[in-house]
This record gives C-alpha cells, structure tokens and sequence, in this order.
C-alpha cells in the first residue's frame, strides 16, 4: 500500500527545515531519509530563493512511498526554468542544488503548469 504526504508550506527562511520534517511522515530506513531530506532541502531551498517576494506565497510538497520507491514534488511560483549538467564552480556560493539532486535521484525533471515542479524519483528509499 502506497504512503502519501501532502502538504503546502509558507514560502520563507523555515521551509526547508519544514520540509525535512515531512520526510518522517513515511516509513523509511536511516539512509532513505537522510537522502529524502537533502533531495528535498534543495528543491524547496530553490524555491524560497528563486520565487521572488511573492507575500503568502506556498510551495506544495508532495512524497509517495510505494515499495521501494518514493517519488517526491515541489511545486511553487516563480520563474520557469531549464537545467544542464555544468562543471560548478566551487569559489561562488549556491548553485549546486540540482546538482545533487541529479547525483542523488534515479530520475527527475521539471514541469510548468500554472506553477513550476520539481519532481524526483529514488528507487533504493523502501521502509525500514
């Protein structure tokens, strides 16, 4: 049976932390949450950062547990945008998120809707 969480968070400085927080709402083993959270500090960390100053803005999080693999969404406003792999660069700060969400992910991608999502797949996060 499939575990869900859902959950729209305030857009700001907490979202990040809030958003590890839901990564225990699943059944998983020490290693899988760990990744989990990382994935999951990136995307909604992109999001506070790239969002602008939009007040009473939310980003929704979504996890799916099935198995062995969960599948996770962030979606929220802000500008839409295009990834390539790219040799970072490690004097300037920022800029490796999605980086480690490549290194990290089995699978993820980018949509645009009425709002720009973020969504990743791990294959190796099944329950404790």
């Amino acid at each position: 049976m499939a575990e869900v969480v859902e959950r729209n968070l305030e857009l700001g400085p907490t979202a990040p932390a809030a958003a590890r927080r839901l990564v225990g709402d699943i059944t998983l083993d020490a290693d899988a949450r760990a990744k989990l959270e990382l994935i999951l500090s990136e995307l909604v960390t992109n999001s506070v950062v790239h969002a602008g100053d939009e007040r009473d803005a939310e980003l929704r999080v979504r996890l799916r547990r099935e198995s062995e693999r969960v599948r996770g969404e962030v979606c929220g406003d802000g500008p839409e945008f295009e990834w390539a792999p790219h040799d970072p660069d490690l004097e300037e700060p920022g800029g490796l998120g999605l980086m480690i969400v490549d290194q990290l992910s089995e699978r993820w991608g980018i949509h645009h809707n009425s709002q720009v999502c973020v969504w990743f797949e791990c294959s190796d996060c099944g329950p404790a």
